[in-house]
């Protein structure tokens, strides 16, 4: 918003220096700009439209920044107190005129004057400089002055040839504020013609629409050369009205922007005084009949303030003498002090313009910016600080959700419930399943316990149109906990995130289980997990039990790492899939970044050297590697390092094998003990118990 610098040294006498205020409105207010000459732009924020969207409301502003005096009529006023004096008595024999208000909603205050003795001319060069430097442009006496008064107090003001008024009785002329009448038009100032419907408010005779309310003059009460004599109109409109209006005419004016944003119904009785005495000094007009139709009651706002209370809030160290100081300096009025001892306590009126004054907070606000933010001290936060695990599940969320996107699979999202359908599936789940109290319908009435019921549903609807799919989603999943079973309350639910994966195929029978297991290794590679294995599901284990519902048994793998089991895969019962070819997945993804965290930890390079030993056998071909490398490894956890598969081949010369052993591996073992160096004693001891456990559990020929 453009305001004129010269006006403001002249309601705040000591300002000197144009970029000083500039940088201390920077400082202290809003954002301000120096553009050409002695214009000044000034962001002003929305709730500060009614006091300070003003050449009275900025100066107010300086003077307190610079903690001068500035002039006597641009201070604070009491509630409907004049700021300028208002006559309402006759000039002369006065007509009589009233005013009519219909939708007090969308006028909450109408404030208008009769004045007399109107000579038109053009208004002084000073005020001509003032408007075009605001970006308005002189007309004439009479509309600058409405134009002035409004740059100077904030209040839009409008000014109607009394003369061209009609009167319903030819005696009381009316001015009717209404909404207007279908199928209405209005000529504008500018003789454009605008159509009106019912939602647009409008200031009438007892005959034709005069304005647009809030936004635009109309034609037929122009203040041009012949008028005689004018009534002023200082109004207050709704704002959310006169934004639609707007809008919806495509017209946008000074008045129309300051009335969406809402200013103080306050605001007209301050507007219409200064009108008044720029009227009866520069035009010599004579005032008469006023009248104020107000249906807005105010009352004072009275807030309690704590300097304690703001030194902890802000982090500054002033007290309350110093407090007070400020607020009377922007317009605040301290009536009453503590009587109980608490010389940190006082009481606070707030202006009757200030409607974005409201608690304690703002006012905290208002003292500390006339302060200065630049003079806080930056003080570290005293604060315990906390590992983001959130965050850090977020990163991981992110990087699973790539890597897997990376691979061709397509995310999915499905409801977190399930239904008695799901729950006859797989009965398992009775024990542990959390029912929801008020469900939707039978078939979201439980929070599901694991991803793979949707999954299996994303696989059967894709299956219809495509020959394969490979999909995953991430989610969380419900149970209860095992110690408080019987009560299904909120206290007693646990969840925990879930990776789920699922792949299907009409064509490729038989690989789509060894691809999952692929992704799942090459996604452990992605995300950093080393430590894994993939064993075959013991036939009693909790896993096969679980699963065995959806997927086959004999063709499960568990998922283990760090000792723990945290997933399994295998391949889909054929009956659920009308006979298609699918396998699934289904990680815990908090155990899985516990695991990754782990790997990643930091640990001080070994002390003492390590010792390499190779083992070569002959084993059967139904033996898996990841078995063999797993008993070798828990042979002597305490020794043993790492294991590795440094080389395999199938012995195809029958006459070569030995008792029907096919496949030749040889593992090589890293043994390391932490307090001291391994004698070749002690490394050929463990070395004979390994070989001893391998003829043992898997029959294996030593070469």
């Amino acid at each position: 918003m453009k305001f004129s610098y010269t006006l403001f040294k002249k309601l705040v006498p000591a300002v000197k220096d144009k970029k000083e205020i500039i940088e201390k409105l920077n400082l202290h207010f809003f954002e301000a700009e120096d553009l050409r000459g002695d214009i000044l732009d000034i962001s002003i924020p929305a709730n500060r439209f009614s006091d300070a969207a003003s050449h009275f409301g900025i100066a107010r502003e300086i003077a307190a920044i610079l903690n001068v005096k500035a002039q006597k009529n641009v201070d604070y006023i009491p509630a409907d107190a004049k700021m300028f004096p208002v006559s309402r008595h006759s000039a002369g024999a006065c007509p009589l005129f009233k005013v009519e208000v219909q939708d007090k909603n969308l006028c909450p205050r109408y404030t208008a004057q009769y004045f007399e003795n109107i000579k038109i001319a053009s208004s002084p060069k000073w005020m001509q400089k003032v408007l075009i430097d605001c970006g308005l442009r002189p007309i004439n006496n009479v509309v600058d002055i409405m134009n002035y008064a409004m740059l100077e107090t904030g209040q839009p003001l409008h000014a109607f040839d009394y003369d061209k008024l009609i009167a319903y009785d030819l005696k009381i002329k009316t001015i009717v504020v209404r909404r207007a009448k279908k199928g209405e038009r209005i000529t504008t100032l500018e003789n454009k013609i605008y159509p009106l419907d019912e939602d647009i408010l409008v200031i009438a005779d007892t005959k034709m629409p005069l304005a647009i309310a809030g936004i635009k003059g109309g034609k037929l009460a122009e203040v041009d050369r012949n008028t005689k004599r004018i009534i002023v109109e200082s109004a207050n409109f709704n704002g959310v009205n006169i934004y639609k209006t707007s809008k919806s005419l495509n017209l946008s004016t000074d008045a129309s922007l300051r009335f969406s944003h809402n200013i103080s119904p306050q605001l007209t009785i301050i507007g219409i005084g200064r009108a008044a005495q720029l009227l009866r000094e520069i035009v010599g007009a004579q005032s008469g009949q006023v009248i104020d139709a107000n249906f807005v009651k105010y009352s004072k706002k009275i807030i309690k303030f704590d300097a304690d209370r703001f030194n902890k809030f802000i982090g500054a160290d002033l007290n309350s003498e110093i407090c007070q100081k400020y607020l009377k300096r922007l317009g605040f009025k301290i009536i009453k002090t503590s009587r109980f001892g608490a010389k940190s306590h006082f009481f606070v009126e707030v202006p009757p313009l200030r409607g974005d004054v409201k608690l304690f907070e703002d006012l905290a606000e208002e003292a500390i910016r006339l302060y200065g933010y630049n003079r806080l001290k930056s003080l570290p936060p005293r604060v315990h600080l906390r590992p983001p695990a959130l965050e850090d599940q977020i990163i991981f969320k992110s990087k699973i959700n790539k890597a897997l996107m990376g691979f061709g699979l397509s995310e999915v999202c499905n409801y977190s419930f399930i239904g008695e359908d799901d729950l006859r599936i797989n009965p398992a789940w009775k024990t542990e399943i959390v029912e929801l109290k008020n469900p939707v319908s039978a078939q979201l009435k439980y929070l599901r316990p694991s991803l793979v019921p949707g999954l299996l549903r994303n696989i059967k609807s894709n299956s219809r149109f495509f020959g394969e799919a490979k999909i995953f989603e991430i989610g969380k999943v419900f149970y209860r906990r095992e110690e408080r079973r019987i009560s299904p309350n909120t206290h007693n639910i646990s969840e925990k995130l879930t990776l789920g994966i699922a792949l299907f195929s009409k064509n490729r029978k038989g690989e789509i289980f060894f691809e999952l297991k692929g992704i799942i290794e090459q996604l452990f590679r992605k995300i950093g997990l080393v430590d894994y294995l993939m064993p075959e599901a013991e036939t009693s284990g909790g896993v096969n039990n679980f699963a065995d519902y959806f997927l086959i048994r004999g063709e499960i793998l568990e998922i283990k790492s760090g000792g723990k089991t945290i997933g399994y895969l295998g391949r889909v019962n054929w009956e659920l899939l009308e006979n298609q070819e699918a396998a699934l997945a289904e990680i815990d993804l908090n155990a899985l970044l516990r695991l990754v965290e782990e790997e990643h930890e930091y640990l001080p390079l070994p002390k003492y050297p390590s010792a390499m030993r190779d083992i070569s056998i002959l084993i059967e071909p139904t033996v898996r590697v990841g078995e063999i490398m797993q008993a070798i490894q828990e042979s002597n956890l305490k020794y043993i390092e790492d294991v590795d598969l440094i080389d395999e081949f199938d012995i195809s010369d029958k006459r070569q094998a030995t008792s029907g052993k096919t496949r030749s591996l040889t593992f090589r073992i890293v043994f390391q003990a932490k307090d001291r160096t391994l004698t070749d004693k002690e490394i050929n001891r463990e070395k004979e118990n390994i070989i001893r456990v391998l003829k043992n559990k898997f029959r294996a020929i030593i070469r």
